[in-house]
């Protein structure tokens, strides 16, 4: 199992950030409870971090937010003490020295600077390489129509057997996350809670990527 804890951070999830999710507040308690597991039964956890500098095109399409050193751009669980944590930055590729492999109840924070956390190059090289396919992926994070849909989809084709936490994810617009949930669908993308998980947790020792 690999915990996919997306772009959860101060610009999306509190409503004074500069990005806020619609009802994103709510949602701290089962992100909490989701990452405060992968701690105790070390899951492997791969964390987006979307990490822009002023310029950045997808300010085209959005206003500015998680600018690199500001307080919007910081996560909301910022530590996982539990876990030894590896920094990927935007720029990092497997030839650049960057892990060639994921290393069972390790935390990972990828930084990116599109909607798509494939779009960290190092990260999309391990997809090619195969390292999801037939892994069970468990997603969680915001925003639905947006980076979940694109982390769900990316993963769907790489072969994951993916499941998103229907109590740990909000979407930007009413329109676009239904649509989004009806490609999922079609995708095959099975659904569970943060209740579920906690149990399975609870009574599984060995969950973690080998």
């Amino acid at each position: 199992m690999i915990f996919f804890d997306i772009d959860t951070q101060v610009d999306f999830l509190e409503p004074d950030g500069a990005l806020y999710v619609p009802e994103g507040i709510t949602l701290h308690g089962a992100i909490g409870q989701l990452l405060g597991a992968a701690q105790t039964h070390r899951v492997t956890t791969i964390s987006s971090r979307c990490a822009h500098e002023p310029g950045d095109p997808e300010f085209m399409q959005f206003p500015p937010h998680c600018l690199e050193g500001t307080r919007g751009a910081e996560r909301i669980f910022e530590e996982l003490p539990g876990l030894p944590r590896h920094e990927i930055p935007v720029e990092a590729t497997l030839a650049s020295g960057a892990p060639g492999h994921f290393e069972a109840g390790h935390h990972y924070v990828v930084r990116k600077k599109a909607f798509d956390l494939f779009s960290n190059r190092w990260l999309d090289g391990m997809r090619q390489r195969g390292a999801f396919q037939g892994e069970r992926c468990v997603v969680f994070g915001v925003a639905t129509d947006y980076c979940v849909r694109a982390c769900v989809l990316g993963l769907a084709a790489a072969g994951a057997e993916i499941q998103v936490v229907r109590d740990a994810i909000g979407g930007v617009a009413e329109e676009s996350t239904t649509r989004t949930l009806t490609e999922w669908e079609a995708a095959g993308v099975a659904w569970t809670t943060t209740g579920e998980i906690l149990a399975e947790l609870s009574t599984s020792p060995a969950t973690n990527l080998s």
